[in-house]
């Protein structure tokens, strides 16, 4: 049959998701697409502000660096706050139809509460320094 197409979308704060995402997008020989939200998330501040945001589910403008064209399957990478996706993430979902999404979630240690209505979450935790292994066994998932 026709051959599946895929987006890598992602938001990084400190760069963990940015390169969960670029190792997925490599494996699928596409481009990663990044979301931005103009938003300063960095220092003890900007990690009081983001976990107020996602806590509150606030808005945020955002912007994608790099076109998500028309798609079967997205795979979104998102960092967690609080126990949520963030902000921009969130945003991103409203606008990509969820039940095409493939959420990728990478936390200290925790698994993602909110799982209802995706093709697919994983959680990626830092404590368990197996990140590799489950970005081969999920790329080999897609293309079963």
């Amino acid at each position: 049959g026709r051959i599946m197409t895929y987006a890598v979308i992602y938001f990084s704060r400190t760069g963990t998701s940015r390169r969960i995402a670029e190792k997925i997008a490599k494996k699928l020989s596409i481009e990663p697409v990044e979301v931005t939200d103009n938003m300063d998330w960095d220092g003890t501040l900007g990690y009081m502000r983001a976990a107020r945001y996602a806590m509150k589910n606030k808005e945020v403008a955002i912007q994608t660096r790099g076109k998500i064209g028309e798609v079967d399957e997205y795979i979104v990478v998102s960092p967690m706050w609080c126990g949520k996706i963030t902000p921009a993430i969130r945003k991103l979902l409203g606008e990509v139809p969820k039940e095409k999404v493939h959420l990728i979630v990478s936390s200290g240690g925790m698994n993602l509460k909110e799982r209802d209505g995706y093709l697919s979450v994983l959680d990626i935790m830092k404590s368990k320094h197996n990140e590799d292994q489950l970005i081969d066994t999920f790329v080999s998932s897609l293309t079963a």
